[in-house]
């Protein structure tokens, strides 16, 4: 028992200085954060009232700049409005001056239309001097003509047809009616077609619309058929594009022979265009049975329409 006193006597001595070591340093590490501590503590009651100050100064300047941020918005709205209402202002506008615009040139469509035909200065759309006198050649063929069915074509020129009171303003040969195609020495509301080929292009457009249709409409009786045949500018312009079709022939076409003076051509159509005319002139049920068909130098489309 002795002996085990003694061993823990000695144990103890021995662990006396390294103890006493470690606990002296941790007495100074402690010392050292208390020290730290205590600074931390006076720094922070000396700096916390400029910090609160800080943060108050910023909320504030956050306020601000939110409530100049609302005010930029309003701002940016209303020059968004003011632009929207500006822009719908200049169109307006420019819409008022494109009434102005085409009501300028529907005035002077009607002077200039006025200037050309109202008088009958020659012959409409020809460049003549001085008009046909519209004549019956054939009256017999006319008296039956109008007793089995009217059927007219018009500018029938060296290709009469048979079953048909063939006009042109040449006394050509079989031709039974010498007269301008607007000027006829018939009554309206008679006939049972008015056919052409080849005819409406000599003609100008304003001419078509306002005299010619209108009064081949008239020379038909109710369920009367109109019927041309045209060339076909959009084939013609198709067929140039592709190369199958030379320019000289498209010329040719396009502006007429010009061997005589009724021989120039005025106007050019597509099924579209001329459906849109047709159209206009009161006709009904059009239809387009043949397009871009070859006929010598021409391509050539056929129109026909009902009058109601």
């Amino acid at each position: 028992m002795a002996a085990i006193d003694a061993r823990i006597n000695a144990l103890s001595d021995d662990l006396k200085g390294p103890v006493s070591e470690r606990t002296r340093k941790l007495e100074n590490r402690t010392k050292q954060l208390e020290e730290r501590l205590k600074n931390f503590e006076q720094a922070w009651n000396q700096q916390l009232p400029a910090f609160l100050n800080s943060v108050t100064s910023v909320g504030a300047f956050g306020h601000e700049l939110g409530q100049q941020r609302d005010q930029l918005a309003r701002i940016y709205e209303h020059m968004d409005r003011q632009r929207d209402q500006s822009a719908q202002e200049r169109q307006e506008v420019e819409r008022e001056l494109a009434r102005q615009r085409d009501r300028q040139e529907f005035i002077r469509s009607e002077i200039m239309f006025e200037m050309k035909y109202a008088a009958d200065a020659g012959a409409p759309g020809t460049g003549h001097k001085e008009a046909v006198e519209p004549r019956v050649v054939n009256e017999t063929k006319l008296q039956d003509a109008l007793k089995e069915g009217l059927r007219i074509n018009l500018g029938c020129g060296h290709v009469p047809l048979n079953g048909y009171i063939n006009v042109d303003m040449r006394a050509l040969p079989n031709v039974d009616i010498v007269a301008e195609v607007g000027d006829l020495p018939l009554q309206k509301g008679l006939a049972q077609e008015v056919f052409s080929a080849h005819v409406l292009e000599h003609f100008p457009q304003e001419e078509m619309r306002r005299k010619l249709l209108p009064y081949w409409r008239d020379l038909l009786a109710s369920g009367g058929t109109f019927r041309a045949i045209v060339p076909d500018a959009e084939a013609m312009i198709a067929k140039m594009a592709s190369g199958e079709y030379s320019f000289e022939e498209f010329r040719e076409v396009f502006f007429g022979l010009q061997e005589y003076e009724g021989d120039f051509h005025f106007n050019m159509f597509t099924p579209a265009s001329l459906r849109i005319l047709l159209e206009e002139a009161g006709f009904k049920n059009i239809e387009v049975p043949v397009q871009g068909r070859r006929n010598g130098k021409c391509y050539e489309f056929e129109i026909r329409a009902v009058r109601p």
